[in-house]
């Protein structure tokens, strides 16, 4: 029996897991039977990794002690405007690491931030072990389309860590489009609307016989659900009358973090009702000094959506230009998809049936589409069964800084993938020996206005006129979106000093040490998991016996007590039925504290009834 293959949506908010099962795409679910799980770790006083839920307990408690959201930094690199960033919205700081990388202060560690989406998919892959009963090792994973070469080379380094060889990075609106086109049989032009918790992207894709291909793809690294959350809480610190405690708040981190659960909680509540009372204690610890705050207020869907708009038109705007860059008309597109849990505001969907005359397609979960697609992708390519074609596009151009600060395209943005393409270059003067030439991406003209990938080094150049020596420069991307760089003196062929610096990459002795630590928080994860099945079989098993018992009992002082009119006996029977129905009720669905303190509890009746 071959390995499964998985497929993963590793999120800004939130993370799944998918697979092929019986033919046909399912989300993995996890033992505690959630379908999703949190982005976010954390640790415990004790020292104790936490990963999910557990870690979004401790947000409101320790929340200095919580990392979440950290998607939008992987792969950047770090500078003080980050740094400021960060400060006013989380409830961590971020630090530069050896290689200008972004790490996060939490918990007094400073983490890389690859080693905490390592984290997250080490749980992913856990659970998807735990479904299958055996390792899995290979996997597709999900990127946001307008993420560049950095931040799918971080992705990648998480993957690595946390003991997954990945297949292949596929954008997440492709993802999407795929799932969403083999379940409905849809044909055509398909525009992707993804609005996630960290990112926005914007995808066109032709669907045409198990043919997905990407025409056209656009978006914001910046712009997503974290900021609809943020903007609420800038509403509800302002109405904090007293402007010391408004001050105070404002950068108390516990405080931000129970402003900003409360606002996570509106929003998604008036996408179904038309008002959501928020109620909150903050700085609790005034309360001696006769301070502290008592926010209390009422959130309207028509005064949050005044909130939003601009946010929902932002993305339309990046929309728009998407459109226009491609040259693809609106009427042209056949069906528009809705992928993220942003995309359930009511606001959002009016907009985008408005801009394009049809309502947008609602028969699929926004928040697991992304990785039934890469779990469909995944079956295709450990399978090889040939049944679906995925062809992506480059999403933004990569460029050849060049004297006078400018850049030359080599290859552009929406150039379908693979893709390689060389260009010759001369050194800037005569006698040049060694050359150094910045490789960005991005749309602007001006090398600085773009990204930074990384630096070209080419030393041993002959000694000559600049005209005489031809330099080839060659670019080459593959199918995950991933760039490779080459360069060499095309006299000579020589090309053994060519360098890319300047990346973020991980060093190898850190990444191999980052490996064998999640591998060792794998390995006591999965003992702890052991432990806590058989102590969960062991107390289910006694709780179903003493529930047998209460059966029995049960039983038969039913039949007395039809022979007996006193309303004790009667009383006494009732009793013991609800404490049945109590007993199969936790059994089936209670924690293993409540299992434990259910048959404990209802062996003490039994001792008071019959003495055993």
């Amino acid at each position: 029996m071959s390995e499964p293959s998985i497929g993963i949506d590793l999120g800004t908010t939130n993370s799944a897991v998918a697979s092929l099962v019986d033919g046909q795409p399912r989300i993995i679910e996890r033992s505690t039977g959630q379908r999703l799980l949190p982005s976010m770790v954390a640790f415990s006083e004790g020292g104790e990794r936490l990963v999910g839920e557990a870690a979004r307990a401790l947000t409101e408690i320790l929340p200095e002690n919580v990392a979440y959201a950290t998607k939008r930094f992987m792969g950047q690199r770090w500078t003080p405007e980050l740094a400021n960033k960060v400060r006013a919205l989380y409830p961590f700081t971020v630090v530069a690491g050896p290689n200008e990388d972004v790490r996060v202060r939490v918990a007094g560690r400073t983490l890389p931030v690859v080693e905490i989406a390592a984290a997250v998919l080490g749980q992913l892959r856990a659970d998807a072990e735990a479904f299958f009963g055996r390792e899995v090792h290979q996997a597709v994973i999900t990127v946001p389309a307008n993420f560049n070469d950095a931040q799918r080379q971080a992705t990648k380094e998480a993957a690595k860590i946390a003991g997954l060889e990945v297949l292949r990075l596929i954008n997440e609106p492709t993802a999407a489009a795929l799932a969403y086109g083999l379940s409905s049989g849809f044909q055509g032009r398909a525009l992707v609307f993804d609005l996630g918790g960290g990112t926005f992207d914007v995808t066109v894709l032709e669907v045409r016989d198990g043919v997905f291909e990407v025409i056209a793809t656009g978006g914001d690294p910046f712009l997503g659900g974290e900021d609809f959350d943020n903007m609420l809480v800038q509403w509800l610190i302002a109405q904090i009358s007293d402007a010391p405690l408004r001050e105070r708040a404002s950068k108390d981190k516990a405080a931000l973090q129970k402003l900003k659960a409360a606002a996570e909680h509106a929003k998604i509540a008036i996408s179904t009702t038309e008002q959501a009372r928020i109620s909150t204690t903050l700085l609790p610890e005034l309360r001696a000094q006769g301070g502290g705050i008592s926010l209390e207020s009422m959130l309207t869907r028509g005064f949050f959506e005044r909130l939003a708009r601009p946010l929902v038109e932002r993305c339309l705007s990046i929309v728009n230009r998407t459109l226009i860059e491609a040259g693809i008309a609106s009427e042209s597109i056949g069906k528009v998809m809705l992928v993220g849990g942003m995309t359930r505001m009511p606001l959002l969907r009016t907009m985008v049936a408005e801009r394009f005359g049809q309502p947008p397609a609602t028969n699929v979960n926004p928040d697991e589409v992304v990785a039934l697609g890469a779990a469909i992708q995944a079956a295709e390519l450990s399978d090889k069964v040939g049944k679906v074609l995925l062809l992506d596009v480059v999403s933004s151009t990569l460029s050849v800084g060049i004297a006078g600060g400018t850049c030359k395209p080599l290859i552009r943005k929406n150039s379908s993938l693979p893709r390689r393409a060389a260009e010759i270059f001369h050194p800037s003067r005569d006698g040049q020996t060694l050359v150094r030439i910045p490789v960005v991406q991005g749309e602007s003209s001006r090398s600085s206005e773009n990204f930074l990938l990384g630096e070209l080094t080419l030393g041993q150049l002959p000694v000559a006129r600049r005209g005489d020596v031809e330099i080839e420069i060659g670019f080459e991307m593959g199918t995950d979106g991933i760039l490779a760089v080459s360069a060499k003196d095309v006299a000579t062929g020589h090309a053994e000093s060519v360098r890319l610096v300047a990346r973020t990459d991980l060093p190898a002795s850190e990444l191999e040490r980052l490996q064998e630590k999640e591998k060792g928080s794998r390995d006591g994860a999965a003992l702890i998991e052991q432990q806590s099945r058989e102590r969960s079989i062991k107390a289910r098993t006694a709780l179903r016996e003493v529930a047998t018992r209460v059966r029995k009992l049960h039983r038969e002082l039913t039949l007395a007590a039809q022979d007996n009119q006193a309303p004790e006996a009667h009383a006494v029977v009732e009793a013991l039925g609800r404490r049945l129905v109590e007993a199969e009720q936790t059994e089936r669905s209670g924690s293993i504290d409540e299992v434990e303190a259910k048959t404990m509890e209802i062996k003490d009746v039994l001792v008071k009834l019959v003495g055993a």
